[in-house]
């Protein structure tokens, strides 16, 4: 099958996703203001908020552009299980928002914090495990990527979405005892992010 209605469908759900994050930032009501005394010390006081929002969108878009690339250079066609997998990586780029917004909410609690953070951290770990099942199934007997894909360059592929699972499942691991280090992980991570991605090597000259 064509892939082009699963790209779109694709495309809609991280817009949503992505959307989504920035209604977790609540306006104040009157009493809140109240509160907090002001305007501008409610403001700065949801900072939670804001790192959390900037944090959620870096995620999402790094999978956008991941899955974009994927599917421009590496995956073909489609087929049915391929789009039921695909639904499945999807569900759990829907769930970041949820993920966001208990960062934001409970990350300063004391009693809670180590949970708030643990949830974001499996947010973020989700995603990756199923790019991987795409991959080893489009992967298989080079039946729905590009044949002319050297094997060298899908084994780097498949390498490094291991390490990043790796990666975030240590992270996850720290935060029920040392979340401050887990959210350093997390941030250090994004700068990996900024590396162009591999190019498609091929077997033949197109």
């Amino acid at each position: 099958m064509g892939k082009d209605r699963l790209e779109f469908f694709s495309d809609g759900v991280f817009a949503i996703a992505i959307t989504l994050l920035v209604l977790e930032i609540n306006i104040p009501t009157h009493e809140d203001l109240h509160h907090a005394g002001g305007l501008y010390n409610y403001l700065l006081h949801i900072w939670p908020s804001y790192l959390s929002y900037i944090m959620s969108f870096f995620v999402i878009g790094v999978y956008w552009s991941n899955h974009h690339h994927l599917f421009s250079f590496i995956i073909k066609k489609t087929d049915h299980m391929f789009n039921l997998i695909n639904v499945f990586f999807l569900m759990t780029i829907a769930f970041l928002p949820f993920t966001t917004a208990i960062l934001s909410e409970y990350v300063l609690d004391e009693s809670s914090h180590n949970a708030a953070v643990t949830i974001f951290c499996i947010g973020y770990f989700l995603p990756i495990p199923m790019v991987l099942i795409i991959l080893l199934y489009a992967k298989y007997k080079k039946r729905l990527i590009d044949p002319k894909l050297t094997s060298a360059f899908m084994k780097k592929q498949i390498i490094k979405i291991v390490i990043s699972m790796t990666f975030m499942a240590v992270a996850t691991a720290f935060s029920f005892q040392y979340p401050v280090v887990s959210m350093c992980m997390i941030i250090g991570s994004f700068a990996l992010y900024f590396l162009p991605p591999d190019m498609p090597q091929y077997t033949e000259d197109n």
